[in-house]
């Protein structure tokens, strides 16, 4: 006995030496050698799952640990099988797993909380947040102390403007968590939760009094969410001073970490400079463009620069019984990509684009867009802001679509894009310094102003102070726009909004409210921003501010 024990180890202490020196084969024979000599031994099944990932035999690795689960339910296993089942996207391996171990038997014990966690975590994946809830519910059923499965559900409750429950969940959380920094976490969230309730003064007072700049000051996470509530706070009080250098630190913090080095803000911009170059009357002539399709008519594309109020539009429009918004997902732009890809990422291989490489995009982009026949029959609206830099492509492939351009006052804009919380990327990464934000706002509507002349596309624009100042008017005219009629529940928008799982733009916390006319003009409260406002001056003229 004692000597077969040896013999495991040593074949995993060789397995382990190999692996670290890229010695798959070896290390996977070790490991296959040492499960030959003890099958109920979990840490070479474990060790050898990680030799399959490294070797991308993913499938391999999950049968070996789900086979072993068949026989006897082990909590390392069981976890190594869903970390890889979450990390690869490998929902239906999930979903066996989740089967040969009983989870849905009612049987809450803690050698499950991680699975339920996961089971979340896949659910929040594919926008089912309602049943992201309750497995994340599970899991803290499983175990009332595992302060993961609370952080995760304290975070989903803000995000789909659940606040009530955020406040009873803090709560409970604050009885069984005596931690010094898991404190200073529920007292960030309850500190958010105050400032969501508009107890602005109190959450920057219970902020002060938590001394959460001290406690975060290790924690580049928290300072940065912090550093936001600060700004909101502050700016809602009137401290505007202190608000902007609240996002100033913030946008530092962010613009020095390690992971967000690898984005380069010149990219977007230089693709800008090469299709102002590209999307010109000479080279549209040359690609064959059909205007003879029937099914663009009724394809809209809601574009514009960030924080332009197109969340604000899309759940006004979505409000509509004749009118499906797409959730914001970059199904063309991927399209798009997958074309460039095959073609060398060269833009001049565009001259050359077939009608069939066209109805490939158009038949895949309809055919993910349009989940029924009801669909068939309504206006469909891709909401991507961004995409307005894409809108020569868009012309080449939905000649007949249309374009709603969202419009708001240029240092409104600016303004807002610098105070928002953007997952950073190359083009979000311009947002983190005033004199960047400004650039990229140029550069796009320099290049929306060539599509305007190049190209002959059917766009109205929607002002987001018109809409606030003259609600029906000014949707009036955007439906006649889109051939439609008005209908009085579009003004219960923001009902819309309440019964949307989850708003996944940074406005979520703003439109399901009704309208407010309090951030019109808001950058007349900064300095800085006052300071740069002549840098704007063309499209402030030219739009009418």
């Amino acid at each position: 006995m004692l000597k077969n024990r040896d013999n495991y180890q040593a074949l995993m202490n060789d397995g382990i030496k190999n692996a670290k020196m890229g010695n798959f084969d070896e290390a996977k024979s070790s490991f296959i050698n040492a499960i030959k000599l003890n099958s109920n031994n979990n840490k070479a099944y474990i060790n050898l799952s990680n030799i399959y990932v490294l070797q991308n035999e993913l499938i391999k690795s999950i049968n070996l640990l789900t086979n072993f689960l068949k026989n006897i339910f082990d909590e390392d296993i069981c976890n190594q099988a869903a970390k890889i089942c979450f990390k690869y996207k490998l929902r239906k391996d999930f979903d066996k797993l989740t089967e040969i171990v009983k989870l849905t038997n009612n049987v809450f014990n803690k050698e499950k909380k991680f699975l339920f966690f996961i089971e979340a975590q896949f659910h929040e994946v594919e926008q089912k947040f309602n049943e992201a809830k309750q497995s994340y519910k599970n899991s803290i059923l499983c175990d009332n102390f595992y302060f993961d499965a609370y952080i995760n559900l304290l975070n989903l409750y803000e995000s789909t403007n659940d606040i009530l429950n955020l406040k009873l969940l803090i709560e409970s959380a604050y009885k069984n968590f005596k931690n010094k920094e898991q404190k200073n976490i529920l007292n960030f969230f309850n500190s958010l939760r105050l400032s969501r309730e508009n107890n602005f003064k109190e959450s920057a007072n219970f902020t002060l009094s938590s001394n959460l700049d001290t406690a975060f000051k290790n924690n580049k996470y928290y300072q940065i969410r912090l550093l936001n509530l600060k700004s909101k706070n502050n700016e809602k009080l009137k401290k505007y001073n202190d608000a902007f250098n609240n996002i100033e630190k913030r946008n530092s913090i962010l613009l020095n970490l390690s992971e967000n080095k690898k984005y380069n803000k010149r990219n977007v911009l230089d693709t800008i400079e090469k299709y102002k170059n590209f999307f010109i009357k000479k080279n549209l002539n040359n690609i064959i463009i059909n205007n003879n399709y029937s099914n663009d008519k009724n394809l809209i594309f809601l574009v514009g620069f960030p924080r332009s109020g197109t969340t604000l539009l899309d759940t006004i429009l979505r409000s509509h019984s004749k009118i499906k918004v797409l959730e914001e997902k970059p199904i063309l732009l991927n399209l798009r990509h997958e074309f460039f890809k095959k073609n060398n990422n060269n833009l001049s291989n565009l001259l050359k684009i077939t009608e069939s490489e066209k109805n490939y995009i158009r038949q895949n982009y309809l055919k993910k867009i349009i989940s029924n026949k009801n669909d068939e029959k309504k206006i469909i609206i891709d909401k991507l802001p961004l995409s307005i830099i894409e809108l020569g492509f868009i012309k080449i492939i939905f000649p007949n679509a249309k374009i709603i351009l969202a419009m708001r006052h240029p240092c409104d804009v600016i303004t807002s894009c610098f105070f928002t919380s953007f997952k950073i990327n190359d083009s979000m990464i311009n947002f983190l310094q005033i004199d960047d934000t400004i650039e990229f706002y140029n550069s796009v509507f320099n290049l929306f102003e060539i599509y305007e002349k190049e190209l002959k596309f059917k766009y109205t624009i929607a002002k987001y102070e018109n809409i606030v100042n003259n609600f029906k008017y000014e949707i009036t005219g955007l439906l006649k726009f889109l051939e439609l009629e008005y209908e009085e529940k579009l003004e219960q928008f923001h009902l819309t909004a309440l019964n949307r799982s989850r708003i996944s733009t940074p406005s979520y916390n703003q439109v399901i409210n009704p309208l407010y006319s309090s951030s019109i003009g808001r950058w007349k409260n900064y300095e800085n921003i006052h300071r740069h406002k002549f840098k704007l001056n063309k499209w402030i003229s030219k739009y009418g501010y």
